[in-house]
């Protein structure tokens, strides 16, 4: 896989809990964080990276746990959101910014959105200047049930574990739009060899609820992105994450899938664009 970020540095929340991060840090008050979903990994922000690495902005990408190059684990509680949402408070703990925006996908978003709902029912401030959220991965209080809509979501996990290259094939014909480039794809075969069924059914079921409806409490910017040829989130389900967020925007985009940030990302980079335009024409509060 071409490996367009920075070599991983080890990063421990807590001992035992590696993370693979990458940052660069140029000095600028702003900086950009950007969250992967599930099965993906930090590099799939590579067209991100290369366009705003040329400019006075810090980034900071990392591998969840069970990603990448970061540390496995046969514990399936260890892969508890609640988990994953420390682990997103403590990388923008350890790499502080008077202006933050957070670039998400998918299952990153749902990670993203439980950590600010927290925030709100705690009453704290949220450390954060607003959200572009790529295919937002459902808010129901489960994500417990069918993936790929066919008879494979009946197989038991031991059988699934032998039936993974139609496992692939099926994710793949939901996840991308038909004219996705071959070799975008094959690179993203290679890059997810190392995810385990395990690990995908217990981040699925260690998914903790989300309070929906304090999150319309949340007032900053936040701009969605959705594919029209989405196989894996329902646009229904984005369109919820859009009522629930009162300053947010929706966008279908045509001859895309669910992998936006791959198969669109001038569009994906101009919208970033325009929050760093944004940030910096506002003096920006200390978090």
């Amino acid at each position: 896989m071409t490996e367009t970020l920075p070599p991983a540095e080890t990063f421990f929340r807590v001992p035992g809990r590696r993370l693979a991060i990458s940052s660069k840090q140029t000095g600028s008050d702003t900086t950009l964080f950007f969250v992967h979903g599930l099965g993906g990994n930090r590099q799939q922000w590579r067209l991100q990276w290369d366009r705003f690495s040329k400019e006075p902005v810090n980034l900071v990408a990392w591998d969840a746990l069970g990603h990448g190059e970061s540390a496995r684990s046969k514990h399936e509680q260890v892969f508890s959101s609640q988990f994953s949402v420390q682990d997103l408070a403590a990388v923008l703990e350890a790499f502080p910014s008077r202006k933050r925006i957070i670039v998400a996908h998918s299952f990153g978003c749902r990670i993203t959105l439980e950590w600010i709902s927290g925030l709100l029912a705690a009453g704290e401030d949220i450390p954060v200047d607003g959200l572009i959220l790529l295919g937002p991965a459902s808010l129901a209080p489960s994500l417990k049930g069918p993936m790929f809509g066919n008879w494979m979501d009946r197989l038991p996990f031991w059988l699934a574990s032998f039936a993974r290259p139609a496992l692939q094939a099926r994710f793949e014909k939901l996840a991308w739009a038909p004219d996705v480039d071959p070799e975008i794809l094959k690179t993203e075969r290679q890059a997810t060899k190392r995810n385990s069924l395990f690990m995908i059914n217990a981040v699925r079921s260690g998914a903790a609820p989300v309070n929906t409806e304090i999150l319309r409490r949340f007032d900053k910017p936040v701009h969605i992105l959705a594919g029209q040829n989405d196989g894996i989130v329902p646009l229904t389900e984005v369109k919820k994450v859009h009522d629930f967020l009162p300053n947010s925007t929706l966008d279908i985009l045509p001859a895309c899938g669910h992998q936006i940030m791959l198969e669109q990302p001038v569009i994906v980079n101009q919208y970033i664009e325009k929050e760093l335009q944004r940030l910096s024409s506002s003096p920006g509060e200390a978090p």
